[in-house]
């Protein structure tokens, strides 16, 4: 029987209000998901829902610190090439076979994803992945959402596969719960994963997309359209004058990508670059600004093909590659003239795709959304610089130098220790974490200074500034009186039937705001619920564990989401067509694998 409904108090609209507030700037997605989140904070400490020790208190949080902290083991293991030995391992085994091919793809994250952040994961492995369907002229579409979907399956299988299950076992240490340790969810989220990767190698692979491949990356960008190689007259007033004072951008809408010398050198051109005659500039711009510059500036139109492999200019090491733009990239919503490629980087930023169509704009003036690939090219050194200090991620085609292989075999035991330790019950997944970034430092597997610039401070911020929001929907009374109306319209779909309702709207939820919101709402609602039918709170807790950690039916719902799109050359359609079926698969799977593991009495 159900207890009298709670009151609507003053301190329960507050807390209502705030939370309907969050959904709705998350899922207009103006501002970025950090801002709104400090946005929240902020006004739960003004209008009084919580006061201002507790609204901070997210930042010093045991879930906050840990993510930041596997955040930075990931990155010793990226940074000592241990993540390398599974791209040529795969790549030794893949051989020709499309299906042998996704086996080893699914085969590899699921495990991987488990102990290492699947959204850092799916950034290790994507740029492999691509390699190896090129070489096998294997379109991506047919790989890049399995991976991403795996991914997130294989997150759920212990508590620091994704920050969304410390933060959800954050929050309901805070609510009360007892502590979630570090396997503990892996047998009820081992049986969803089994189903969900049983669906991907069957029915899900005959529903997905099949987009060729880009041969060319040239003729995929369309650069024949409007990349242009112009020679420099004697009689030409640019000569002797640098590429700032000629100001190509500005003034003639022109961007000089790449400057032909004598004895066929190659030279990636920056601001100080002085032009001479005979150069040959290859210029990307408008057809008009291209006619104008040729008459006003003395320069003289080449009409020989472009070609940028073969001969002198694979000596100069220049070369083309695709980098990806991902959500929480610092250049998002920034124009290419803002990030300063060629200044900061040596690289040139030459075309860009968004959802798989050539943008005709000009590239100075594009302002950048997440999934955006741009086409750069540069020195295999310029590049490595850009993908490890720009916040973007390179995709192709250079190999990136691996940092300190000699470290490897320092840094998997070090990893593997901190796992083990908190499974084994000797210390707690903070301690044993913090242990590994202090042992990582001090055997030189990472410096203090790679961590940081590694570390995805949007994620800590949203994680610290959201926390309180579940305080204050729990002290307010808010989360029970929403619980007691939820059991009302949910009384007669029993215990199982709540459990699948709470997993389908975590899972709809998720698919239209961040991850980490929609566990920060509904964690406290779990534990409401479970008080008020007298029950234990730990299945409702999972299963918005695994609700908000399974996010397939959107490009934005899940970073891996976002980053698979562009490269992938997916539609929005293609998530509905190919992650529905998942989605009700594992809601299906959760709702009567979570109670055998995690009962209700």
């Amino acid at each position: 029987m159900l207890q009298q409904a709670p009151a609507l108090t003053d301190e329960v609209i507050v807390a209502l209000g705030l939370t309907a507030l969050a959904l709705l700037l998350f899922v207009w997605n103006r501002f970025r998901v950090d801002v709104v989140a400090l946005m929240i904070m902020l006004s739960l400490i003004v209008t009084g829902a919580v006061t201002p020790q507790q609204g901070i208190s997210g930042f010093a949080h045991e879930a906050t610190v840990t993510v930041a902290l596997m955040l930075v083991l990931a990155a010793g293991l990226l940074r000592t090439g241990a993540i390398d030995v599974l791209a040529r391992w795969t790549s030794r085994f893949a051989g020709t076979s499309e299906l042998r091919l996704l086996l080893l793809t699914v085969g590899i994250v699921v495990p991987l994803s488990a102990f290492v952040n699947n959204t850092a994961a799916v950034a290790v492995l994507m740029p492999m992945i691509l390699g190896l369907a090129r070489g096998m002229s294997v379109a991506p579409s047919r790989l890049l959402m399995p991976l991403s979907f795996a991914a997130q399956l294989g997150g759920t299988l212990t508590l620091i596969g994704t920050s969304t299950n410390l933060l959800v076992a954050g929050l309901a240490l805070d609510l009360g719960v007892e502590r979630i340790t570090l396997f503990q969810i892996t047998p009820a989220a081992l049986i969803v994963a089994i189903v969900g990767v049983a669906y991907l190698l069957t029915i899900g692979r005959w529903l997905l997309p099949h987009r060729e491949a880009d041969r060319d990356l040239l003729r995929s960008y369309e650069l024949h359209d409007y990349l242009t190689m112009m020679r420099v007259l004697r009689t030409s007033k640019l000569c002797g004058r640098s590429l700032a004072e000629a100001r190509f951008g500005e003034s003639l809408g022109l961007q000089v990508v790449r400057i032909r010398r004598a004895a066929g050198h190659i030279e990636v051109p920056r601001g100080s670059t002085i032009v001479r005659a005979g150069d040959v500039l290859v210029l990307e711009g408008k057809i008009p600004d291209i006619a104008k510059v040729q008459h006003d500036e003395g320069l003289e139109l080449l009409h020989s093909e472009l070609d940028f492999g073969g001969g002198a200019e694979e000596s100069e090491d220049v070369r083309l590659a695709e980098v990806l733009v991902p959500r929480r990239a610092n250049a998002v919503r920034r124009t290419v003239r803002d990030l300063a490629l060629r200044a900061r980087f040596g690289v040139s930023a030459m075309a860009a795709r968004r959802h798989g169509v050539t943008l005709q704009e000009p590239m100075g003036e594009l302002r950048l959304q997440p999934g955006d690939m741009l086409l750069v090219q540069g020195t295999a050194g310029a590049l490595e610089r850009l993908h490890r200090e720009s916040g973007l991620v390179l995709l192709g085609a250079v190999d990136l130098p691996t940092m300190r292989q000699t470290r490897m075999k320092i840094a998997v035991p070090i990893v593997v220790a901190v796992v083990l330790l908190p499974a084994l019950g000797i210390t707690t997944i903070l301690v044993s974490a913090l242990m590994g970034v202090v042992a990582m430092f001090l055997t030189g597997c990472l410096t203090p200074d790679e961590a940081y610039r590694e570390m995805d401070w949007m994620v800590i911020v949203l994680l610290g500034a959201v926390l309180p929001l579940g305080i204050a929907m729990h002290e307010s009374g808010a989360a029970a009186w929403v619980a007691h109306h939820l059991l009302e319209a949910a009384r007669p779909l029993g215990l199982h039937g709540i459990l699948a309702a709470f997993l389908l709207v975590t899972t709809v939820l998720t698919s239209v705001i961040s991850n980490a919101a929609a566990a920060v709402v509904l964690a406290p609602i779990a534990v409401a619920v479970a008080a008020s039918l007298g029950v234990s709170p730990l299945p409702f807790v999972i299963a918005v564990m695994v609700g908000a950690s399974n996010s397939f039916l959107s490009p934005v719902g899940y970073q891996t989401n976002t980053m698979i799109f562009g490269p992938g050359g997916y539609r929005f359609s293609d998530y509905i067509r190919v992650g529905a079926p998942l989605a009700v698969l594992v809601i299906a799977a959760g709702t009567f694998a979570i109670p055998l593991f995690f009962p209700f009495r």
